[in-house]
């Protein structure tokens, strides 16, 4: 492999995608390292690099680059080229809000059909999977862990007409920036004894506390992000 300018991101052998594979597959690799934080907010993509790592077209990735940029992880910069995308306070408000009414609205319509089918085995055995993480401190399962955590939540709520919309606005980027601000152990234990108050609502049938933990939950994280924008900022309540 050749060497490599000292922005471009640290691409490990095994994640690196062979020539022939599709765009979908470059989208979903970089996606990934947004995820894990191995690509961090602010930071420079450089195409030339990625296109001899990855062992792809510049067409390649050009696609790759733009599709992201519609999810909003990445900005195209005139003459700067890709970045990974950085929110100001405003964008996190306003996503935020969004997030609350999704999300909220998942968790209370999964508090009514709790007892459908198996929803209450699919919920306790999250929770149990959740404690072991609490234990390990593994990032990189934790964030795997916690989407599946929401997506099971949107699942159990029947309405998946909210999944693709909640999936646009839980951006990869959140948790790099929480990274940045709490540290993973922080995020790690903090995130699972409030996915333990959300489920608890869900798992007894009361839509209205399923709505106001999953607010807190969301807003815990809102709040600990705009307070390292901009401290000390004033703690945010949910509307």
């Amino acid at each position: 492999m050749h060497s490599t300018h000292s922005d471009s991101p640290a691409i490990e052998p095994d994640v690196a995608v062979r020539s022939g594979d599709t765009v979908e597959r470059v989208v979903a690799m970089l996606k990934e390292l947004i995820l894990e934080g191995t690509l961090v907010p602010g930071q420079r993509l450089i195409s030339r690099d990625l296109v001899e790592q990855l062992g792809i077209s510049r067409g390649s990735l050009r696609e790759a680059f733009h599709r992201l940029a519609g999810d909003r992880l990445i900005e195209l910069v005139p003459n700067r080229g890709a970045i990974v995308r950085r929110l100001s306070r405003a964008e996190i408000m306003h996503l935020f809000q969004i997030r609350e009414a999704l999300e909220g609205q998942a968790a209370r319509l999964a508090a009514n059909h709790i007892g459908e089918g198996d929803h209450r085995s699919v919920l306790e055995r999250l929770l149990d999977e959740g404690r072991t993480l609490e234990q390990q401190l593994d990032m990189r399962r934790f964030t795997a862990y916690n989407r599946r955590f929401h997506q099971a939540i949107v699942m159990i709520s029947g309405n998946q007409e909210l999944a693709e919309l909640i999936d646009r606005y839980q951006l990869a980027v959140f948790m790099t920036h929480l990274k940045r601000v709490m540290g993973t152990d922080s995020i790690i234990k903090t995130s699972i004894a409030q996915h333990e108050a959300v489920a608890r609502a869900i798992l007894a049938g009361n839509p209205d506390e399923a709505y106001a933990a999953m607010s807190r939950h969301l807003w815990h994280s809102a709040t600990a992000m705009l307070e390292q924008e901009n401290p000390p900022a004033a703690r945010l309540r949910a509307i």
